[in-house]
């Protein structure tokens, strides 16, 4: 297995794998062992991080990060986050009660994963439960994504940031070049990918502040 920028993640023929501590499948996906050393399949599929570094993205993501992730969902991709910030944190917010119940079940599991129910839209109402955000992760299906993404940026200071751009969620009169036209107005704009082979519609953006 080749390891790839991201620590604790690697390629190998083709197809991508987290290294976990504990060698458990957590939504089913095939774990691998190796020498002793347990390896989960990171699907493009199912995750918009996964297929963004099939592609090529190159996030900056490092294995001691505090990492504020918004819009965790069930915590498909949060699992596999959780196993390359093998010294770090993930804060996972998500808003739909159902999701977060999967979420939360996850994180008996993944230590380092602390499930918040909450509104993005509002970090002043669940910045209390977070120490320092050294990274910001969002995807997120709202009109408003990328200043749901600028105001958590400032409001943590944090100074990386990866936003899965959603264009089916964006108002019909915004354009995609307009969107990233206005993220590189605001933030220093290190690659933008289009994912829409794996993801119609969502583009990988990653931003330094």
């Amino acid at each position: 297995m080749r390891e790839l920028q991201v620590p604790n993640l690697f390629e190998d023929r083709g197809n991508l794998y987290s290294q976990s501590k504990d060698g458990k499948s957590i939504y089913g996906e095939q774990v691998t062992n190796r020498g002793g050393k347990y390896f989960r399949v990171f699907s493009p599929i199912r995750s918009k991080l996964s297929s963004s570094i099939r592609l090529g993205l190159k996030p900056d993501i490092r294995k001691g990060d505090h990492m504020l992730y918004l819009g965790a969902g069930a915590g498909t991709t949060a699992s596999h986050v959780s196993d390359s910030l093998s010294d770090g944190v993930i804060f996972a917010v998500e808003f739909a009660p159902v999701p977060f119940i999967k979420l939360t079940s996850i994180s008996g599991i993944k230590e380092n994963i602390f499930p918040i129910l909450s509104d993005a839209q509002k970090p002043e109402t669940f910045g209390l439960f977070i120490d320092r955000v050294d990274i910001l992760y969002q995807d997120v299906s709202q009109p408003n994504q990328i200043d749901i993404f600028a105001k958590n940026l400032d409001h943590f200071g944090a100074k990386r940031g990866i936003l899965m751009l959603k264009t089916f969620s964006l108002r019909s009169d915004f354009s995609v070049e307009k969107e990233i036209r206005r993220i590189r107005d605001n933030f220093s704009v290190g690659q933008v990918k289009d994912i829409s082979r794996f993801h119609k519609g969502h583009y990988a953006i990653t931003v330094t502040n």
